[in-house]
């Protein structure tokens, strides 16, 4: 047991660990084949429902076929990340993807089962050699190029109040880590996890996580090379404070020893109203707790939801990003009544030179979790302060068109702009139209079906003084972002 695992979880923090937790698995099995091969040969092929044949062929397929295009007519360069000649705000970034997922997990036996997942992205239709971009095929070579990848690869164990599941695994609701499954396959992690929900209305979740794969890669990576740490762009310095060079290449990615993250949580739920206690760790790195509150009541008929979140950020143990002191909080209202569905929602982040980027979130490991990140995701950036609010249309509740629903959101994104600060980004404004159809209403082959196009428009800030900020902090930059249309459709037919 432990050997075949072994390759998933390398660098397990407790050797001795491992091994107990592969004799216990090992025990178990034992334990519950033993009385079933003891018997008489009539016993020997087990045709009941409760057989290990039985539950290794009458398990449960999940598979995914998905269809992906999207087009942004600029390379989306920040203003402090654009320092070469070849960083042109005017190159198109395209891909058409053709892929998906097979998975396959077996029915429960004496509590056990196991899982594995296969995701792929295959090149279809126009993908220019130019236009390369946007995370939707293998990219780490520089192409455009199909990928496939065992994802998923797991023992689980699961009662009514206890699940435990080891290897590979989507992890898709812990917040921080989750799959942010917004181009062709999620990021899916590796590890161990632990949910326990024996407390009416409480779940406590606790995990150990190695690695990470992210959304258009082929191999998994530590927690803390998956942060996208790095040491500077295009010249400009990212890590503040004191920190080892010797663990970043000379293109300035890191390279150190791999870190995994501890993580721990409370999740309380009465009705529809949630309180969440969040923490995750990473050795010689950074820790970071996030609170996340919901409560819900109904107002003349309107439903009324009101959401607020908190997160703190610090630098631990050997400070291998060099300092981390920042936070951020948020607060968002909504309102639904009948058809019509409306949000108001704000985002602040801590804007501190002194620590890393200037108070920038490490986020990179799932979803971000800002009310505000809608399209482009850059809400995390230090200094941030957004304010967004939108209106969705359910056509299917107002009997016009069943399935269908329509959203448009507006977003405005202050930076710190002021060219004396060393963190300046250019402020913007985000407009997003999303049209999404289910088909679940019509024909048993069309059920499974779910379209959605969005249409984004980025509009940033050009009167900035750009030859002031470079004269006075020496940063040679030759290009900055300009306004850009982002264009994105799915087909997603879950089986």
């Amino acid at each position: 047991m432990w050997c075949s695992f072994k390759p998933w979880l390398p660098g397990f923090p407790d050797v001795k660990l491992f091994l107990l937790f592969g004799c216990f698995f090992s025990g178990c099995i034992v334990t519950a084949i033993h009385p079933l091969y003891a018997q008489t040969p009539a016993m020997t092929k087990p045709t009941d429902n409760n057989s290990l044949r039985h539950a290794l062929m009458n398990g449960k397929i999940k598979a995914l076929l998905r269809y992906s295009g999207q087009y942004r007519d600029t390379n989306l360069h920040l203003l402090q990340d654009s320092g070469s000649n070849t960083a042109t705000s005017q190159k198109v970034q395209q891909y058409s993807a053709l892929g998906g997922y097979l998975g396959y997990q077996t029915r429960p036996w004496h509590h056990f089962s196991t899982g594995a997942t296969l995701y792929t992205s295959q090149p279809f239709g126009h993908n220019p050699p130019e236009r390369k971009g946007l995370g939707g095929l293998y990219e780490a070579d520089g192409g455009q190029d199909a990928y496939t990848v065992l994802g998923e690869a797991f023992i689980q164990f699961q009662n009514s109040h206890n699940l435990l599941r080891l290897g590979r695994q989507e992890m898709p609701d812990y917040r921080f880590v989750s799959l942010s499954d917004v181009r062709m396959s999620p990021i899916t992690h590796q590890g161990l996890i632990y949910e326990n929900t024996v407390f009416t209305h409480l779940q406590l979740n606790l995990a150990y996580i190695a690695k990470m794969k992210d959304r258009n890669a082929k191999t998994f990576i530590d927690m803390a090379s998956g942060a996208k740490i790095r040491e500077s762009a295009y010249g400009k310095p990212l890590i503040r404070g004191a920190y080892n060079p010797a663990d970043y290449d000379d293109n300035g990615h890191y390279i150190g020893a791999g870190k995994p993250m501890f993580m721990g949580a409370l999740v309380y739920r009465l009705q529809q109203n949630t309180l969440e206690l969040w923490n995750y760790y990473l050795p010689d790195f950074v820790n970071t707790t996030y609170l996340y509150g919901s409560y819900q009541t109904n107002w003349y008929n309107n439903k009324l939801k009101i959401q607020a979140q908190y997160a703190r950020q610090l630098d631990v143990g050997k400070h291998i990003a060099g300092s981390i002191n920042t936070w951020f909080y948020g607060l968002k209202l909504q309102a639904e009544r009948g058809s019509n569905q409306f949000f108001l929602s704000c985002n602040q982040v801590r804007y501190n030179e002194a620590s890393y980027d200037g108070g920038t979130l490490f986020v990179r490991w799932g979803t971000p979790q800002m009310f505000n990140s809608f399209q482009v995701q850059d809400s995390e950036l230090g200094g941030t302060r957004s304010c967004g609010f939108g209106w969705q249309y359910d056509l299917g509740k107002a009997k016009l068109l069943p399935g269908m629903s329509i959203r448009l959101r507006y977003g405005d994104y202050r930076m710190p702009d002021d060219f004396s600060q060393t963190d300046a980004r250019q402020n913007r404004t985000e407009t997003t139209l999303d049209i999404n159809y289910s088909l679940s209403n019509y024909s048993l082959a069309l059920k499974p079906l779910r379209i959605q196009f969005r249409l984004a428009w980025n509009n940033y800030q050009t009167d900035y003084d750009f030859d002031a900020y470079k004269a006075l902090h020496g940063y040679n930059f030759t290009e900055v972002t300009q306004d850009f249309f982002d264009a994105r459709l799915y087909f997603n037919y879950l089986f």
